[in-house]
C-alpha cells in the first residue's frame, strides 16, 4: 500500500476536514449480502454516511420494496447493476434500468423498486452511495416496506415517486462558471433541503497544469460539502496547509473551513464528483 505523504500526519489537519484515501480503507461486511462496503463517512448522531460499495455479479431474490422517509442518492463508477422500477404497487411489471459507469440516481421516499434474479449482472459494480439519514436503513423494515407482486398489498397515503436517473456519459461537457476551460456536467440542481442529500451535484473538469491565481477560498455557506476525485490528481489548500489530493480520494469540509479548491491541477488534470458545492468563484 502507497501511503501519500502529505496525509501522513493527520494531526495537523483541522477540526471538521476529513480526507479518506479509497486504497487505505478496508472493506467490510453490508447489510445487503451481496455486497461490501468501503465507510468513507458515518455520522452516527442523523445517521448519514458515504459509502464505496461493491455489489457481486449474479441475480437477486425477486423482491421490490420502497423507503418511506429517506433520500438515496448513488453515483455509478464500474460494472453493471440491472434493478427494476416500478410506478405503483399495481405495476408487476416494472421497467429495466441497467446501472452503468457514469450513471447518477437521486431516489427520494416512496420509489418503487427492487430486484430480480434476470437479468444478472454480468461484471457487478462499484458505486457511491450516500443518504439523508436513517443509518443502515436498507434492513430496517420500519422504513423499508417490502411490497408483493400479489395478494394484499400495503396501503400509503402519499404519492409514490420516481428516481431521477442519468447516465452522465451522454451528457455534453458545458462551460463552468470559472472559465479558464473548466467544464462541467450537472446532476442535481435542487436546493438543499433538510429532508434530502447535499444538494447541488455536478461532475467538474479542472484543465491539466491549472492555477488559482487569486488564491481565495470557496465562499460556503452551506452545512455539508464533499469531493470525489474521480480522476487524475490537485493540490488544495486547508487553511494555510497545502494538500496533494489523488484519483480515489474523499474530502469533506465543515463551512468553517478556509478551502482552496483546487489550488493547482496535474499535468493530467482532475475530474471531481463535487456534492454539495458546485466550486463556483465569486
Amino acid at each position: 500500500m502507497v501511503k501519500n505523504k502529505h496525509l501522513e500526519n493527520m494531526s495537523n489537519l483541522p477540526l471538521g476536514f476529513t480526507i479518506s484515501i479509497l486504497d487505505q480503507i478496508p472493506w467490510e461486511p453490508h447489510v445487503m449480502g451481496n455486497s461490501i462496503r468501503k465507510v468513507l463517512h458515518n455520522d452516527s448522531s442523523n445517521g448519514t454516511y458515504v459509502h464505496y460499495r461493491y455489489s457481486s455479479p449474479g441475480g437477486a431474490e425477486k423482491i421490490r420494496q420502497l423507503h418511506l422517509t429517506i433520500n438515496e442518492t448513488f453515483y455509478f463508477i464500474s460494472g453493471d447493476l440491472p434493478f427494476w422500477e416500478y410506478t405503483c404497487p399495481e405495476d408487476i411489471e416494472g421497467e429495466l434500468v441497467t446501472f452503468r459507469n457514469g450513471f447518477f440516481m437521486d431516489r427520494k421516499p416512496y420509489s418503487i423498486h427492487g430486484r430480480k434474479p434476470y437479468p444478472k449482472s454480468k461484471t457487478g459494480c462499484t458505486l457511491l452511495i450516500w443518504n439523508s439519514g436513517g443509518g443502515e436503513f436498507e434492513a430496517d423494515t420500519s422504513e423499508s416496506i417490502q411490497i408483493p407482486f400479489k395478494g394484499n398489498m400495503p396501503s400509503f397515503d402519499k404519492s409514490f415517486t420516481r428516481p431521477i436517473i442519468i447516465d452522465s456519459e451522454k451528457l455534453e461537457w458545458t462551460d463552468h462558471p470559472n472559465g479558464s476551460n473548466w467544464k462541467w456536467r450537472l446532476l442535481s440542481t435542487e436546493k438543499n433541503n433538510t429532508n434530502l442529500t447535499p444538494r447541488p451535484v455536478s461532475i467538474i473538469y479542472v484543465p491539466p497544469l491549472w492555477k488559482d491565481t487569486k488564491m481565495k477560498p470557496l465562499n460556503f455557506t452551506e452545512s455539508v460539502a464533499w469531493v470525489f476525485v474521480l480522476s487524475g490528481s490537485l493540490a488544495i489548500e486547508v487553511n494555510g496547509k497545502n494538500i496533494d489530493i489523488n484519483h480515489g480520494t474523499y474530502i469533506r469540509w465543515d463551512s468553517n473551513i478556509k478551502i482552496i479548491l483546487p489550488l493547482t491541477t496535474s499535468p493530467i488534470g482532475c475530474t471531481l464528483l463535487c456534492v454539495g458545492h458546485d466550486l463556483k468563484r465569486e
